[in-house]
């Protein structure tokens, strides 16, 4: 199904828009307008991409109120992730949101009344990692290769890579909690936590208990806030499933990313020196045979996730993600993390509020 014929218009025009903005190019989607409250940097990303039709606003507020735009992108910092999802509801379009989805449980609750109220979709792009090696992995488990998963454990570490510190120095924001939410957990660690979430069927989490640390040195003016945790460490309870992830966006370790879902029929690890791998007794006990394969996925998460949406804002879903409801659920995970770190406990679900 083509998705050239959906008109779409970008709010926040910073260093990850160009990533939408490639993505728009490579799915034919029809760029409309450009918002950003620096008009110049979207004036920028007009010339770059060679988007002559679309119009450049400063105020979201005029970009939802157009009535041929379908699909707004929010690529702002994340405090204004929820202003503008509902806003654009209230108008009666679609949204492709960065992740993490928002800064509190209650946003992400008026989101999925909201996009219910309206009838409209909703994502947010800490899906992009339920592609790549997890389309094999999905398979294995949906065959039943697997069986009943009762541990997942997740370790990503980066040598040195804190974003607004490190990287992407431009973007101060990352390092305020105010505006990001947090450090590594509303960084890459929602990426993970939806990717394994999602391959264990989204069951409830019940109780965490986690850790987090800042420490390491920087070289920040003394004027700029920087209050977020570099390192994470969380153990989640779902029924008989054991979540664990480990997140640093800096520490003296040498990069590293990967997932291991244990079954009692199967095992699977992806990480980066191996992009699958498949572990069973298929031939008999004390027989263990090993799965791997050639096969590389060489279309981006970003155009994954959008050519479902375009599917779907057409009436053919797929099955899209992360759907708010979806988004609530890491959100209740992260919060659950940052009270428990907070308070030195473990934190059930039913004191959530």
């Amino acid at each position: 199904m083509s998705t050239g014929n959906v008109a779409v218009g970008l709010v926040g025009c910073g260093e990850i828009s160009r990533e939408h903005l490639k993505t728009y190019q490579s799915l034919g989607l029809k760029v409309v307008a450009l918002c950003d409250l620096d008009r110049a940097r979207a004036e920028k990303r007009k010339k770059e991409f060679g988007l002559e039709g679309a119009e450049i606003l400063s105020d979201y507020r005029e970009l939802v109120q157009r009535d041929d735009i379908e699909l707004v992108t929010v690529a702002t910092p994340v405090a204004l992730h929820a202003p503008i999802t509902l806003a654009a509801l209230e108008r009666g379009k679609h949204v492709a949101c960065e992740k993490p989805s928002t800064l509190s449980i209650e946003e992400n609750r008026q989101i999925v009344a909201a996009a219910e109220r309206a009838r409209r979709h909703v994502i947010f792009l800490s899906g992009r990692m339920r592609f790549g090696a997890a389309i094999l992995a999905r398979q294995y488990i949906k065959d039943g290769d697997v069986g009943d998963i009762y541990r997942v454990d997740v370790t990503y570490y980066r040598g040195r890579g804190r974003p607004g510190v490190d990287i992407l120095k431009e973007a101060r924001w990352f390092a305020n909690k105010k505006l990001a939410g947090g450090g590594i957990l509303m960084d890459m660690g929602q990426y993970f936590m939806d990717q394994v979430l999602n391959l264990a069927g989204w069951p409830a989490i019940s109780s965490v208990s986690a850790t987090t640390y800042k420490g390491f040195s920087h070289d920040l003016p003394p004027d700029v806030v920087y209050d977020v945790e570099e390192h994470a460490t969380i153990l989640a309870r779902a029924g008989n499933t054991t979540f664990s992830f480990d997140f640093a966006n800096i520490c003296n370790h040498k990069p590293i990313r990967r997932i291991t879902i244990l079954g009692a029929k199967g095992g699977i690890v992806m990480d980066d020196e191996h992009y699958f791998t498949f572990f069973s007794e298929k031939c008999g006990p004390w027989r263990q045979t090993v799965h791997t394969t050639t096969w590389r996925d060489g279309t981006p998460g970003n155009d994954h996730a959008y050519s479902g949406l375009c599917k779907a804002i057409r009436g053919a879903d797929p099955g899209i993600g992360t759907t708010p409801r979806q988004a609530l659920a890491i959100t209740e995970l992260t919060q659950m993390a940052y009270r428990s770190a907070e308070e030195g406990r473990e934190v059930r679900r039913e004191e959530l509020v």
